[in-house]
Formats: structure tokens, C-alpha cells, sequence
């Protein structure tokens, strides 16, 4: 009568062992533990089956007919093991099926959109599943599959590259930098957060004397009233200089900023369509490298 039937892989896979070698120390060696963990584990799994599994000869252990039983049940457990295995990591090395692509908003109007566009072409058979959005997407929450950032440093659990460090400075419309000239009051920054209240930004940025007007958050909103109003706007040269009706204002200084950073979840590091992606994405930066830092 069974006591406690329950045994698990690891443990099939010293009967296998043992019933492959027969003996404890060849057991042993194929499973790279010593001779007493195995004459341990085998005494344990006898008990919890209450069955004798192996008889001791001079020959060695001679499975007994329930020691055969589960030898050929591990043994199949293990080819069923090994062919998902290579299936999986053949899957993995098709350049094909889906990839969770996080990019923010910035980049796209500014070539990166281009770059995933001729990825698809080259590659019709891998599937990007596109967020647009300024927000961190949460590796640790499988959110995305690779991500490219704007960011001053990243702390996610994932593989990351520091791509390059960009540049900002200030935009407007043609007419708005013909009003400055007009002196203090004809044209206003456009704020960007409730926290935004000191002026200190934008005295770095060599153009001074104007008053902060409107909370815009996000760079749309500030693109759109910038051309259309006597505002200003302090952007990355990399999306600033690509906006129709926005230009650079003269003699506004260049401003170090965050960095672009390419990340993608640790589990995905072998998956030959990730690989596709990241290096198309890492010539279309080192190709572009002038524009993005704002030279």
C-alpha cells in the first residue's frame, strides 16, 4: 500500500539515472552529485512509494518491475521534455511572431517611426505590437518586450544600453522670433507642470526676460500652440528641428539632456526576432547619431 505517492520530475530523475548506469555511482556522475545524495534520494522515493525500485546484485541494481514502470515513464517525461524545449528555442530562432514594442511619443515623429516601418518590410513574418506612449512601461509586469526610453538613468529588471545623450533647446514660429525683438511682454514660455513654477529653466536657456504662460504637459500640446501663438517651447533638437512651422530661436544654448536607452526583458536576450529589432534600431541611431544629439 502506497503511503505518499507523491514524487516529482527530480525525482524520476535519479530512478532514470540509476536504472540507465546501474549503480549509484554511475548514477552519481550523470547527474553530477555525489554517491551519497543518490543512495539518499533513492531511499526517500522507496519510502514515500513504500516499493522496493532497484534489487542490489552482484551485477549492480536491477530495477525491480515497478523500478521499470517508472524508469520508462521518466524516460518518456524526458523526450517529451527535450522536444519543447528544441521546439521552443526553434520558435526562438525564426525571425517571426510578435514583439511588444514600447516607444515614446517624441521619437516617433522624428525618424524612429521610419526605422520600424523598413524593419517591417524586411522582416514581414515578425509582428510589432506598438505602444506609443511617454510613460515606463513595467518589464518586471511583461508589458513590453523591448523598450526604448528617454531617460536620465533606468533601474528596470532588463538589459539595457545607453544609446546616446540628446540635446534641447528652444523652438518657435518664425513670427514669434520676429516678436522678440519687440522686447519683454510680446512673447511667453509655455510652462509645462503644476511643479514647473520657477523660472530658473528657462534662464538657462539664454533667452530671457519672458513670462511663463499655460500648463502643457506633453510635447503636442506644446508643438501645436507654438506654432500657433507667440509662445515659446523648449524641446529636443531631434523632435524640434523635424516640426513644420517651428525653427530654432537664434542665440538660445544648447542644453544636455536625458538619454535615449534601448531595454528589453532578460528572458528575451537568446529570441533571434528581438535580436533583428535591437540591431536595426541600433543602426538607425549610430546612422542618425548627429540629428538625435542635436549637433
Amino acid at each position: 500500500m502506497v503511503k505518499n505517492p507523491s514524487i516529482d520530475w527530480d525525482d524520476l530523475r535519479f530512478v532514470l539515472a540509476i536504472s540507465r548506469s546501474g549503480s549509484l555511482r554511475g548514477a552519481a556522475r550523470s547527474l553530477s552529485v555525489n554517491h551519497g545524495t543518490v543512495l539518499q534520494r533513492l531511499n526517500q522515493i522507496e519510502a514515500a512509494l513504500d516499493s522496493r525500485l532497484f534489487g542490489r546484485t552482484r551485477r549492480g541494481l536491477v530495477p525491480t518491475e515497478t523500478g521499470e514502470a517508472l524508469a520508462r515513464h521518466a524516460a518518456e517525461m524526458e523526450r517529451a521534455f527535450r522536444a519543447a524545449t528544441h521546439a521552443a528555442a526553434g520558435r526562438d530562432a525564426e525571425l517571426r511572431g510578435p514583439i511588444r514594442v514600447s516607444v515614446p511619443f517624441a521619437l516617433c515623429p522624428a525618424g524612429l517611426g521610419a526605422a520600424l516601418a523598413r524593419f517591417s518590410e524586411q522582416h514581414p513574418e515578425i509582428e510589432l505590437e506598438l505602444e506609443i506612449t511617454d510613460r515606463f512601461t513595467r518589464f518586471a509586469d511583461l508589458e513590453a518586450d523591448l523598450s526604448v526610453r528617454l531617460a536620465f538613468e533606468v533601474d528596470d529588471d532588463a538589459i539595457g544600453q545607453r544609446v546616446l545623450q540628446y540635446r534641447k533647446t528652444v523652438y518657435a514660429a518664425r513670427e514669434t522670433c520676429d516678436l522678440l525683438r519687440s522686447g519683454p511682454g510680446a512673447v511667453r514660455w509655455l510652462g509645462w507642470d503644476k511643479e514647473d513654477e520657477s523660472v530658473s529653466w528657462t534662464e538657462d536657456t539664454g533667452v530671457t526676460g519672458h513670462t511663463t504662460a499655460h500648463k502643457c504637459p506633453e510635447h503636442r500640446s506644446q508643438i501645436e500652440i507654438a506654432r500657433h501663438g507667440p509662445y515659446l517651447t523648449l524641446l529636443p533638437c531631434f523632435l524640434g528641428d523635424c516640426q513644420d512651422g517651428l525653427v530654432r530661436v537664434p542665440g538660445a544654448r544648447l542644453i544636455d539632456d536625458r538619454s535615449i536607452w534601448i531595454l528589453y526583458r532578460t528572458d528575451q536576450k537568446t529570441t533571434a526576432r528581438l535580436r533583428a529589432l535591437k540591431g536595426a534600431l541600433d543602426q538607425h541611431f549610430a546612422d542618425n547619431r548627429a540629428f538625435y544629439v542635436g549637433a
